[in-house]
């Protein structure tokens, strides 16, 4: 009973640090200019090997980044986007060094689904049963002009 008594606390504290994650760690970086934050943007706890599944609906004459981010030691990151409807993949970082960055010309609006797995190849298998993390999803956009 003390253990469970104990391990809900930490657990509660970490949650809370994550909750916002997003909006103070890497994930945070200004695009540039006439960029806004996206109210889709989200953090959640995480342990490493695990993965999240985020829906995202991407407004038309949009430019969108979309800047995935993690706790130390979770790197890299395997992220892919696929259409929602039909789960076709549109995008997938290993063709780019894991990269966490995207950024999207959207023409029309359009459900998509991120998949966001951590892979944390730096971490042995002891401290991927014993370690959670943060993960964070930063979504900007600005208007697209003629």
């Amino acid at each position: 009973m003390f253990l469970i008594t104990f391990a809900l606390p930490v657990m509660t504290a970490q949650r809370n640090s994550c909750r916002k994650f997003h909006l103070y760690s890497d994930c945070n970086v200004h695009p540039g200019p006439r960029f806004k934050y996206d109210g889709q943007s989200r953090s959640n706890i995480i342990g490493a090997g695990d993965q999240m599944i985020y829906n995202l609906v991407l407004y038309g004459e949009r430019q969108y980044n979309i800047n995935v981010c993690v706790s130390d030691h979770f790197e890299p990151i395997h992220v892919v986007l696929m259409n929602a409807s039909t789960d076709e993949v549109i995008y997938d970082n290993a063709r780019d060094d894991y990269l966490g960055t995207l950024t999207l010309n959207i023409e029309y609006t359009q459900r998509l689904k991120v998949s966001i797995e951590v892979l944390a190849e730096e971490m042995t298998e002891k401290e991927k049963l014993d370690y959670f993390g943060c993960i964070g999803m930063m979504v900007q956009y600005k208007e697209q002009r003629d």
